[in-house]
């Protein structure tokens, strides 16, 4: 499809980067990503992320409920319910970018499996999420029973696309994605509050508490993996990061 909107068009058409595009942008000069890689960025919101990739020369696709993408030069866009199966084949990207949208969604599984069936072997994928095991995020649990991200109970009055339903822990989404045919690679975080740091006293004492429930697992295997879990809960990332990026290879 032709366009005829010009480059002032296009920067009123998009926002400014976010904090946490900002920082997947810092993280992708850490991987190595060939000139020309395919790339799909789902859910793509408002194209943000997807013009900024196609101006590095990159081949985009974007995908989204939310259309207003459609209208930008530089990507190639389909209307896609991440919830469904995407409307690519096998095997076509090199790369996934899925920022923010994994906690938004009622099966979380199914969407991996998607993007582990549209990447070519060895493809990266690059999901971010609220990070809910943050010393802030864990304290706010301990005192009400509610991640800082989502501090008060969703409004029952109807399902809402925005609403976090599927908030996971780091745990959690490790075993999401080693058992959707992904290796995690990398684990990473955007920004980091001052105010976190203020709760940096509690660390010790949970740090031996968690090792002590880890301790229980009978499987020798997974009590190794117990203890690098148990080492990425306490590093600085998930202890202070608001959120996460998460860097996995399709095994």
């Amino acid at each position: 499809m032709a366009y005829s909107v010009t480059p002032a068009q296009v920067d009123a058409l998009r926002p400014n980067l976010s904090i946490i595009q900002r920082s997947v942008l810092r993280f992708l000069s850490r991987l190595t990503m060939k000139p020309g890689a395919i790339i799909l960025d789902a859910p793509c919101g408002s194209g943000t992320l997807a013009v900024e990739l196609a101006d590095r020369g990159f081949d985009v696709s974007g995908a989204d409920v939310d259309t207003s993408a459609g209208v930008l030069p530089g990507i190639k866009f389909r209307s896609a319910d991440l919830e469904g199966t995407l409307p690519w084949e096998d095997a076509h990207f090199d790369a996934v970018f899925s920022l923010e949208g994994f906690e938004h969604l009622e099966n979380g599984f199914h969407l991996l499996r998607e993007f582990n069936r549209v990447l070519k072997p060895e493809g990266i994928l690059i999901l971010t999420t609220p990070n809910i095991v943050s010393l802030r995020s864990r304290m706010r649990f301990f005192g009400s029973g509610f991640f800082h991200k989502d501090p008060v109970p969703l409004n029952e009055s109807a399902r809402r696309p925005l609403h976090h339903i599927g908030l996971s822990t780091f745990p959690e989404i490790r075993y999401s994605l080693h058992t959707t045919g992904f290796l995690l690679e990398e684990c990473a975080h955007t920004r980091i509050k001052p105010v976190s740091f203020l709760y940096a006293v509690y660390a010790p004492w949970m740090w031996f508490y968690t090792l002590l429930a880890f301790r229980r697992e009978k499987d020798p295997a997974q009590r190794e993996r117990n203890m690098e879990i148990l080492a990425r809960l306490f590093s600085p990332a998930l202890l202070f990061g608001e959120n996460l990026i998460f860097a996995a290879r399709k095994k």
